[in-house]
């Protein structure tokens, strides 16, 4: 039987913003446990919605990952202003919208990876109203792969972007509030904020343990085990590898053209990478890399979530590939995320000291125990700021 669960949305009583004028931050994820999303939640409370702000991917997940939303239609007769454009200062919302609103509203459903950019456009937004005040409310969703933490320190002060805007870990273990008030904590803000609490999150537990619906959270994104794999898999967004967009398993497979599927599977089994199984597998993507190219490489099964350790697992894949496949165009050069000074495999890594371990292609046992030394380090700071045990 799954365990019952109530998110932010179902906890907050929206009669109490009658009398302000409301932005919400919000997109398809953005719904109680009954499906009623949030606009409809306000607007059934008779509250004056002003502005809808949509994400990467737009309010409904029509956009794929780096494509423009530009300007979306309205929702419910609503204005909707993308907050995910065709260059760098579309991220930040224009201070000349805050005029429409009191009290703005965060409710997305985040995934629990530093990459993953909805964080990182709250924390943008944050920064926007520390410069014109207004009041904050994060209607709190659980983090679907649970508390755990995996990964080192984001340097911020290097390798600062939209994949990693705050110092999180790859796997940062948090709720989409804590990671907030710890954003908040660090900057030093004071503009008004509240945290509408979730009721029935456990921390070792994962999002299809509860009785809540599940939408996938963008279009490469369709379930729990993808979120698993994604502060791993996300690695291979900074490679020439195919991570399976375009195919109707995304980050559940990894390969190229001419890639012997056999032979790949062979080497990665003799790593006995823990939690997973791999299958050889030949895939055409109908787009993005490798479009309508044969790839071979192999589909990855997520056996134990307990045991399956995403970073260190897709780092020592990655590894294989190379020396499938030779250093010539491995990686990807092309700007990711509107930076281009700076490789997207580095900013993904994120921490100078994990960048050389891996470029140099140091020894398993190496990555290890300098990733359980941040994790530790980490888990001490993140405790800190969490409001469920």
């Amino acid at each position: 039987m799954k365990k019952e669960l109530l998110q932010g949305i179902d906890n907050f009583d929206f009669e109490t913003l009658k009398k302000k004028k409301v932005a919400v931050i919000a997109n398809h994820t953005s719904v109680d446990r009954n499906g009623v999303s949030i606009v409809e939640r306000c607007l059934n409370s008779g509250v004056n919605i002003t502005a809808i702000f949509s994400l990467e991917h737009g309010y409904f997940p029509v956009a794929q990952d780096m494509e423009a939303v530009g300007k979306e239609n309205k929702i419910k007769n609503i204005p909707v202003f993308s907050l995910y454009g065709d260059d760098s200062s579309s991220l930040s919302p224009d201070p000349n919208l805050f005029q429409l609103f009191d009290t703005v509203i965060y409710d997305i459903q985040d995934i629990g990876s530093r990459y993953y950019t909805y964080l990182a456009s709250l924390a943008m937004f944050m920064d926007k109203l520390n410069e014109v005040p207004r009041e904050l409310i994060i209607l709190d969703r659980i983090n679907p792969i649970g508390g755990e933490i995996e990964g080192s320190l984001l340097d911020d002060t290097k390798y600062k972007s939209f994949v990693g805007y705050f110092p999180l870990c790859h796997r940062h273990g948090l709720t989409s509030a804590e990671a907030a008030m710890y954003y908040y904590k660090i900057k030093g803000y004071t503009f008004p904020v509240t945290v509408s609490k979730l009721k029935g999150w456990h921390r070792g537990s994962y999002f299809d343990e509860y009785d809540y619906p599940w939408m996938p959270t963008s279009p490469n994104m369709p379930g729990i085990d993808a979120a698993v794999l994604y502060p791993g898999a996300c690695l291979l967004e900074g490679t020439e590898l195919s991570e399976g967009r375009g195919t109707t398993f995304p980050f559940h497979v990894a390969g190229a053209p001419d890639v012997d599927p056999f032979k790949l599977k062979n080497e990665l089994d003799s790593l006995k990478i823990p939690g997973l199984v791999f299958t050889p597998l030949e895939f055409r993507p109908m787009f993005q890399k490798h479009s309508m190219k044969r790839c071979g490489g192999v589909y990855i099964s997520v056996m134990d979530r307990k045991k399956v350790k995403p970073l260190r697992a897709f780092i020592r894949i990655i590894q294989v590939f190379r020396g499938f496949t030779g250093e010539d165009n491995f990686f990807r050069v092309k700007p990711y995320e509107f930076i281009r000074n700076i490789p997207a495999i580095d900013l993904l890594l994120g921490d100078q000291v994990l960048i050389g371990l891996f470029r140099n292609f140091a020894s398993f046992s190496e990555v290890d125990d300098y990733l359980k030394e941040c994790e530790q380090n980490c888990g001490k700071v993140f405790s800190q700021y969490h409001i469920y045990k």
